[in-house]
């Protein structure tokens, strides 16, 4: 394989990888909205509220997340790569303790239905790499 046909391999996998990720942050973002409105119709506007945001964290870390890995291109180097991976993942971590934090300081929320629902964005990033060929 020559270097051009390499260089094309890799952009294309990144390319790839690249929309695997946002249909995963897709993926949880239509959970959320799925999960919010059965709870506004069982339980009422608490309940989803509550679960909008707890899905809204997880949806929006893993948006960060995914913006954080793919904004360096295919041909970085991978040591640019792996710091930004593990720099992505401790900020993205970060964003989820100050986002619970700013919510449940400032909301009134249901614990079921907002941890549920930020359980269920997780599930749906698990499932998808389960799933994944990349």
């Amino acid at each position: 394989m020559s270097d051009l046909e390499e260089q094309f391999d890799h952009k294309d996998l990144h390319l790839k990888a690249r929309r695997e990720a946002l249909g995963i942050v897709a993926g949880q973002l239509g959970i959320t909205l799925l999960i919010s409105a059965v709870g506004f119709l069982i339980s009422g506007a608490r309940a989803s509220i509550s679960a909008l945001m707890g899905g809204g964290i997880g949806t929006v870390s893993s948006l960060y997340m995914a913006v954080s890995i793919f904004r360096l291109g295919a041909d970085a180097e991978p040591d640019k790569i792996l710091k930004g991976l593990y720099r992505g993942e401790f900020l993205k971590l970060a964003l989820i303790v100050v986002l619970f934090g700013l919510v449940l300081t400032t909301i009134e929320v249901s614990f079921g239905p907002m941890l549920g629902c930020f359980a269920a964005t997780l599930l749906v990033y698990w499932v998808a790499l389960l799933r994944s060929p990349i």
